[in-house]
């Protein structure tokens, strides 16, 4: 197998590790990407006393840690994994310059922490003036100023503009011997902005002062995506499978790569007849033609479109009824109702239409997103592949730069015993958030089964919303009306698939993350409790454990076919 610096190999291929996984780590094919659940699996098997369980882990420590290198406790994780190797000897030293130490930087404890949440704020807000005088003059101070970068680096990242994460690795005082740390993060900064030839570019200096191949595999990762990116499939699938002939354990790498191998099913055009495609909205007539006139360049075929104003009062209807000319005569239907009555209502009015209960798939949308032009038949595909899913979801990114994960691959953890959100509430619903709103590099682009998929683009399919039922409208006026149904429809046997190859742009985020003021985050917390109170402990350890089985019988089934020939042809 090749060898990657700091990764330790393996003796047997991937079917064989996943027999050892399987009944030591069973989470291990949930994913690797949540940081402490990374940090879990790592730990515990290094201590399995099972050399290539241990590898993997060592591994995992190591890969985990070239993903954030900034991050203090991955450094250290990564030094009780491969202690007395270079890499966890670099890790090392800059842990000690990632630790702030107020003395050193003339502050008061008090007023370092102020400070520290001063900044957190304005990133948070977008205040980049206020930031850049607040932050750029500590970046300078040899003592601190990569504490602070350390601080700051991930949402410099996601603030819209390369030009803010470069002039604070220009700002930064570099000890000579954290020259590869710089040309790590510059290429990360140019990997998320930057076109990727320049990216390339920026990988190339990377691997020019990386002599020891400190960030070996995060770089290879990278450059097989940029290949990728530029349709050089060949190419970046040979790049992807060399880094997983040493990464045999990597659980997303595999399940991307197996999906570049054997593409996912797609529809046939004439299976759009099967779908009805269905949005609502409520005041947002902007967002509403934006989205209306992105479905018309798309392969929506012969799926019939219902449109629902939702009681609004800017103008919304009258977009929706002047969108009707971007679509074939009688196409599109618009649908009036004079008050708002909630999202889970308005989903089941348009159920309720006669063009739903004639299709196969109620094929939702909400009213803020961007499609890509083959988003329904790799949908459709993906549900008419397996008959038993009740439905079909994708990846959902942030519609501006940088590429952000809003949702992607979730799964279920068995519920807790304990209480965690509310005092004396024991957590019966516990999703697993995989991607946990990183920053996307392309690893959550496959198709696996999985137990919730997006609301703001899913395909359900008719059948199952009949035997079930619809959205229940409790939760309104909105938030886990959705996940809700999944969850009805996972115990009932009817788990979801998702299709993380078709990333549908969401301009608006989610849940707690939009919630404006007390009463709006009141409402999501409320809704919250009732979605304990309808799924009880034994349901809820039930659906998460067929949905384990069903992830590793796929995972196990996709190493297979990898280590049969991964990267040929």
């Amino acid at each position: 197998m090749p060898h990657v610096p700091g990764f330790p190999a393996l003796s047997i291929a991937p079917p064989a590790l996943a027999d050892k996984l399987r009944p030591v780590l069973p989470q291990w094919a949930m994913g690797l990407e949540e940081p402490a659940l990374a940090r879990y699996l790592a730990l515990t098997a290094l201590g399995s006393g099972d050399a290539d369980l241990a590898a993997s882990g060592a591994g995992l420590a190591c890969w985990s840690w070239q993903r954030a290198p900034l991050d203090a406790a991955r450094a250290e994780t990564l030094a009780h994994a491969l202690p007395e190797t270079p890499v966890a000897d670099f890790a090392a030293a800059l842990a000690r310059h990632l630790s702030l130490q107020p003395e050193a930087a003339g502050l008061t404890a008090g007023l370092a922490a102020g400070l520290a949440v001063e900044i957190a704020e304005l990133l948070a807000t977008g205040e980049t003036a206020f930031l850049v005088r607040a932050l750029l003059p500590r970046l300078r101070d040899p003592a601190t100023g990569l504490a602070w970068l350390a601080a700051a680096w991930d949402g410099l990242l996601r603030l819209g503009s390369a030009d803010l994460a470069e002039a604070a690795l220009a700002a930064c005082a570099w000890p000579q011997v954290f020259a590869p740390l710089r040309a790590r993060l510059a290429a990360e900064a140019s990997f998320l902005y930057a076109p990727p030839e320049a990216a390339l570019a920026a990988l190339d200096e990377l691997a020019a002062c990386d002599g020891a191949g400190l960030f070996a595999a995060f770089s290879a990762y990278l450059r097989g995506e940029l290949l990728l990116r530029l349709g050089e499939a060949r190419a970046g699938r040979e790049s992807l499978a060399a880094l997983f002939s040493a990464m045999p354990w990597h659980t997303h790498l595999g399940l991307k790569l197996h999906d570049l191998l054997v593409p996912p099913p797609v529809a046939r055009p004439e299976d759009s007849a099967r779908a009805t495609i269905l949005m609502y909205s409520w005041n947002k007539a902007g967002l509403t033609r934006q989205t209306l006139e992105s479905l018309a360049r798309t392969d929506y075929g012969d799926a019939r479109i219902l449109a629902l104003d939702n009681g609004s009062t800017d103008g919304t209807g009258a977009v929706m009824r002047d969108c009707a000319g971007l679509f074939p005569a009688g196409r599109l239907r618009v649908i009036r109702l004079p008050v708002n009555v909630g999202a889970p209502a308005a989903r089941n009015w348009l159920i309720s239409q006669p063009e739903v209960q004639q299709a196969e798939f109620a094929v939702f949308l909400d009213d803020d997103v961007l499609l890509p032009g083959r988003w329904l038949g790799r949908l459709l595909g993906a549900a008419l592949a397996r008959p038993e899913v009740g439905a079909a979801g994708c990846r959902v990114v942030s519609a501006t730069p940088p590429p952000c994960l809003q949702s992607a691959d979730y799964q279920l953890f068995a519920p807790l015993n304990e209480a965690r959100t509310f005092r004396e509430l024991p957590e019966n619903v516990n999703v697993f958030d995989n991607c946990a709103g990183a920053l996307d590099f392309g690893l959550f682009t496959y198709a696996r089964p999985a137990t919730h998929v997006s609301g703001c683009c899913h395909a359900l399919r008719v059948a199952v919303l009949r035997e079930l039922g619809g959205f229940d409208i409790r939760f309104s006026p909105t938030q886990f009306d959705d996940l809700d149904r999944d969850l009805r429809s996972a115990v009932a046997g009817h788990p979801a698939a998702y299709a993380g190859d078709v990333a549908i742009a969401h301009v608006q985020h989610s849940s707690l993350a939009k919630a404006k003021g007390p009463a709006a985050t009141g409402q999501v917390l409320g809704n919250k409790i009732k979605l304990e109170g309808k799924h009880t402990q034994a349901q809820m350890d039930a659906a998460f454990r067929a949905g384990l089985a069903a992830l590793w019988r796929d995972l196990d089934g996709k190493w297979r076919v990898l280590s049969g020939g991964a990267g040929r042809g």
